[in-house]
């Protein structure tokens, strides 16, 4: 299970993480200031007590963007904060700008609009990286690249809309890897968007929120062996990384959605060795 933000620090790291992008020249309205607004506005309401009052009016198409932002920024705190942190802001700002862009509700991103998305994802797996000590870098010719117990990893990030795009993402995924060579290679694939659609309605149920960990886990599985018959034995010393992060609403508090985040490592062979460096590389990540 991750951490609980608070959400006012959460506003507070996206006020800071706006500024420095104005001072780096990104100073065009983008998905990031519509969080910060968003945020900022709720926090405001909840303070003056009119929560229930806005509740009653707001239409859903702005409810749902707010949602959505709480959830988006929550994310996207936690990946660009540890990168600034490992990388210094100079070589964290290269990749930032790509993501930017897009809706910030999550319900009207489609294949047109969804490149802002995508590169946030990788900024999530380098994030995820930084955070456990390692330095990704973004320009060494895959979407993420680092090092892990001497070897080159190479790393390419896929983000499919639907469960029709996954077979594609992860055979463009291979063919891109082949031909980089490295030392260990990694597909990460996001399947956020295959289990919730952005409709806040239909965000996966659990009885009690402690076994949100517990569905993803299960959800990421289901999707691996589904998916087993395209991927496996297609490249040697490499493994395929499930990702997701989502909202989880709960029985017992209809009202609350707790984020959850998992991730499920996979090799795509059957080699032990390569098994066993997988397994070690994955449990650094949760360091």
């Amino acid at each position: 299970m991750i951490e609980r933000y608070d959400f006012n620090e959460v506003l507070s790291s996206l006020d800071d993480i706006s500024q420095w992008l104005n001072s780096l020249g990104f100073t065009t309205p983008d998905r990031v200031r519509v969080y910060c607004r968003n945020i900022r506005k709720m926090i405001a309401v909840e303070a003056s007590g009119g929560m229930e009052a806005l509740q009653a009016t707001i239409p859903f198409a702005a409810a749902r963007e707010i949602f959505w932002s709480y959830i988006d920024a929550d994310e996207f705190v936690r990946a660009v904060t540890a990168l600034r942190n490992s990388l210094g802001d100079e070589a964290a700002a290269a990749p930032i700008e790509k993501a930017l862009n897009g809706p910030a509700d999550l319900f009207l991103e489609n294949e047109n609009n969804s490149e802002g998305r995508n590169f946030m994802f990788e900024l999530i797996i380098g994030g995820r990286l930084a955070a456990a000590g390692f330095r990704p870098s973004f320009n060494k010719g895959t979407d993420v690249h680092v090092e892990f117990e001497g070897l080159q990893v190479s790393i390419q990030c896929k983000r499919p809309l639907s469960m029709s795009g996954l077979e594609k993402n992860i055979m463009k995924a291979i063919h891109q890897l082949k031909a980089d060579k490295a030392d260990l290679s990694l597909i990460a694939v996001s399947v956020s968007r295959l289990l919730n659609s952005g409709d806040p309605n239909s965000i996966p149920e659990v009885p009690h929120h402690e076994l949100g960990h517990s569905y993803l886990r299960t959800r990421i599985h289901e999707i691996a062996l589904q998916t087993k018959r395209f991927w496996f034995g297609k490249m040697d010393r490499a493994g395929i990384l499930f990702y997701a992060f989502l909202p989880i609403r709960s029985y017992e508090r209809p009202s609350c959605r707790f984020p959850e985040r998992y991730e499920g490592m996979c090799p795509m062979g059957s080699d032990e060795v390569t098994t066993a460096l997988l397994k070690r590389f994955a449990q650094s990540m949760r360091a």
